[in-house]
């Protein structure tokens, strides 16, 4: 019987006939509370949609919740090619690509709809920072904005000065520029690490997304959350590959992983938009008071000025090219 396969799939090979072919495997690694709208919605849909497109020829591995790469180690971990995909905050790449830096600052002025809209490859700022990666041994696959950045905290947040003096965590470099220029000791915490230093008070507050903050349940450690609606900038968040692993897959493949995250990303982010107004919901029935800075109001245009010389500073320090990409749009 063996004898006979054997010589059956000698004689089809040298028919020419074709043999099944080996399913392509990619990891993709992400980090933070797993139910949170840019993984929980993001992953499984782009697992089905990769599925669907590849004809079945890609398989996706999965690591949730920091287990392969965390947060802070992406930048590194994507090139080395530790992991194939990697869900990234764009600002952790900051030291590699000093431009990413520039959309954690007030010059970054995108609403989430805008973002949801234009933020995709053939658009300028997608493309701009793509390239930029692509020389650092990465692909921007998916651009999409979390929102605002929220700070819980164990104390009242009244206005720009509430910040003095107290130990925030940051989530970036970008961001602990934030929090300094409004008098706070910013640090650099992996999410991980951010509901027990709240906890223990190793840390006043905690700067982050909205769905991270209530998925990882800081409302349970604090008493207060401080929502700055974008004065203080916002989040932009990508799924990024490793460009080795990327260039290495047959154009079809390339398209189809490229597809897939276009339409992952596009429902994730009307998904994100839609569930703002309950999340903060669920904050407030655990107890904590939300401040929301509305646009216009005195509290809005005092911590604008107080980001000032932030504003001054980034016009001097981002390249002349990246400022055109970002206004023109």
């Amino acid at each position: 019987m063996k004898k006979t396969l054997l010589g059956a799939a000698m004689i089809a090979f040298a028919a020419g006939a074709p043999l099944a072919a080996k399913a392509e495997r990619l990891s993709l690694s992400s980090w933070g509370s797993p139910k949170h709208y840019q993984v929980a919605e993001f992953v499984p849909l782009f697992e089905k949609l990769l599925d669907e497109k590849a004809n079945g020829e890609i398989r996706l591995k999965t690591f949730a919740g920091g287990e392969m790469v965390k947060q802070q180690f992406v930048a590194t971990a994507i090139p080395q090619g530790t992991v194939d995909i990697s869900l990234t905050t764009l600002d952790n790449w900051s030291g590699r690509v000093a431009d990413v830096g520039i959309l954690t600052t007030p010059l970054w002025d995108k609403s989430m709809a805008w973002t949801r809209d234009n933020l995709k490859p053939g658009n300028a700022v997608f493309d701009y920072f793509d390239s930029q990666l692509r020389e650092e041994g990465a692909v921007i696959i998916a651009l999409f904005d979390i929102g605002p950045p929220v700070v819980s905290t164990s104390f009242p947040i009244a206005g720009p000065e509430s910040f003095a003096n107290k130990s925030i965590r940051a989530y970036s470099k970008g961001s602990a520029e934030v929090l300094q220029a409004l008098g706070a000791a910013p640090t650099i915490m992996g999410v991980g690490d951010v509901y027990s230093g709240l906890q223990r008070g190793t840390v006043d507050g905690a700067m982050g997304g909205l769905g991270g903050a209530v998925g990882l349940k800081h409302y349970e450690v604090t008493s207060h959350m401080f929502v700055p609606n974008g004065v203080l900038g916002t989040l932009i968040h990508a799924y990024v590959m490793n460009k080795d692993k990327f260039d290495a897959l047959s154009p079809a493949h390339r398209t189809a992983v490229m597809e897939a995250a276009a339409e992952a990303r596009d429902y994730m982010q009307q998904f994100a938009i839609d569930k703002l107004s309950s999340l903060l919901d669920e904050v407030r029935a655990n107890g904590n008071e939300v401040t929301i800075v509305e646009p216009g109001s005195e509290m809005w245009d005092a911590f604008a000025a107080r980001l000032e010389s932030l504003t001054a500073a980034a016009r001097e320090n981002y390249s002349a090219q990246v400022q055109q990409v970002i206004s023109a749009q």
